[in-house]
């Protein structure tokens, strides 16, 4: 299934994993909580002291806090980098899996920053390429592998209209890409 909030996108398999572990805390918690991430956006340092107080009753270790921040941070990077609008958020969140009271608090929480996260995104778009790496969890075994997200943009022609296609690709395969990129990009230098 394609969600908005992935830029058209399948869901990746690590924040599938994840859903679980966000609907361990209470929503006004899940709130708090994405309140901290939307503020380490603008440069602010996550204060893990308060985020550890605010899952310690959950029993979270460590690798599960770290993975519920990307989790996190990846909806919200996401939302606003695909310009979703509040409602969308919170209907495929709740298509994940994710109880529609933490699908509220999150969707709620982007809506109250998303101008102010917008702003900070325009200036900082000189990006080609995003790599997720997700450093530890509690319900994935290896999660030593980034996943590169790329967005070709086209131009067509004969009437200019400009056409998006996002994919994503293992790091593997966006090495392989990257080499053949360049040796095409010789070849057409040369032949000039």
């Amino acid at each position: 299934m394609k969600f908005k909030f992935c830029g058209e996108l399948d869901a990746p398999d690590w924040l599938l994993r994840e859903i679980s572990t966000l609907s361990k805390i209470t929503n006004i918690r899940i709130k708090l909580l994405t309140v901290q991430v939307i503020n380490s956006f603008n440069g602010d340092n996550i204060d893990f002291e308060k985020v550890e107080k605010l899952v310690k009753d959950a029993g979270f270790q460590l690798g599960d806090i770290k993975a519920l921040i990307a989790a996190i941070h990846f909806i919200v990077f996401n939302a606003v980098k695909n310009d979703v609008d509040e409602a969308t958020l919170s209907n495929e969140l709740q298509q994940l899996g994710l109880p529609k009271e933490h699908c509220d608090s999150i969707s709620r929480a982007f809506r109250e920053h998303k101008d102010k996260l917008r702003s900070i995104f325009y200036n900082n778009t000189l990006k080609y390429w995003r790599v997720d790496y997700l450093l530890s969890s509690n319900t994935v075994s290896e999660v030593n592998t980034p996943n590169i997200q790329l967005n070709l943009k086209i131009k067509n022609p004969s009437n200019g209209e400009l056409t998006y296609h996002p994919f994503e690709i293992s790091a593997k395969k966006f090495n392989v890409l990257y080499y053949e990129l360049k040796a095409a990009k010789s070849l057409m230098e040369e032949s000039q």
